[in-house]
């Protein structure tokens, strides 16, 4: 009897090392993935909807899984939340869920020392994937902003990263060095501003006077969008400035991959 339980004994084993075994190659396995994730506070439970309300609302993408890439996407996530909206020259948030409290409680320190100010402050942050293959992913960051003055601040935010690492991308990394120039000629053409003169010439501020990519470029399936936010290149007033090219247009300027959809 013992001669005959002593195989099966090992046989159970194997078969259990076996699926030990199966189950953790499946775990590493495990592509990257996103997400989302909402962090929201308001003063003494206000309605936003209802006006009135100091509060702070960001939505954003939270990459899980692969193999160490998600963490670099997040922690770039966190840094433009935490540079966006925490304007104290202190510092030492690291957290957004610490973000969202401090927002709140700045507010409330402002109205007490200023016992006459009463509008509300808001922080909206809206972020998404916009696109994802097996190269690159390019993430969209709506954001709105009212903490006093004039008018609030709005912005959009793109970030792209190499799907295999998580380290950001620049416009280098996706276009050939011919793109500038094709898009500059496009540029001055639909702001009628000749080649030979300036670039600043009609009331633009580009750096140096020298055309340049917009830091936002968003990737989508179908386009490339270049997307100016207002101050960057031209006053508040003139708004955004935002060029789409379909990718069958600019396919020759491309460095993207043409790896299949993820």
């Amino acid at each position: 009897m013992k001669r005959i339980l002593l195989p099966l004994l090992m046989a159970l084993v194997a078969i259990g090392c076996a699926d030990e075994k199966k189950e953790s190659q499946n775990e590493v396995k495990k592509g990257l993935s996103f997400s989302s994730k909402t962090i929201e506070k308001r003063l003494d439970n206000c309605k936003p909807e209802q006006g009135e309300c100091t509060f702070i609302s960001m939505t954003f993408p939270v990459a899980e899984n692969g193999t160490g890439e998600s963490q670099n996407i997040n922690k770039h996530i966190e840094h433009f939340l935490i540079n966006t909206i925490d304007y104290q020259d202190e510092g030492g948030v690291e957290k957004p869920e610490e973000l969202a409290v401090n927002f709140i409680k700045n507010y409330k320190e402002t109205a007490q020392e200023f016992p006459e100010y009463e509008l509300p402050w808001e922080a909206t942050i809206n972020g998404k994937v916009a696109y994802k293959d097996a190269n690159l992913i390019s993430l969209k960051f709506n954001t709105d902003i009212f903490t006093g003055g004039a008018h609030g601040y709005r912005s959009t935010r793109y970030m792209n990263f190499n799907a295999e690492n998580g380290v950001i991308l620049e416009s280098k990394d996706l276009f050939t060095s011919e793109f500038m120039e094709y898009v500059e000629k496009d540029f001055r053409k639909k702001q009628k501003i000749a080649m030979a003169e300036n670039i600043n010439s009609t009331g633009m501020f580009f750096e140096n006077d020298e055309f340049h990519l917009p830091i936002n470029i968003g990737v989508t399936a179908e386009s490339i969008i270049l997307h100016y936010n207002a101050y960057e290149i031209a006053p508040y007033s003139a708004g955004n400035f935002i060029m789409t090219y379909p990718r069958t247009e600019i396919e020759e300027f491309l460095k993207l991959s043409k790896k299949p959809k993820a």
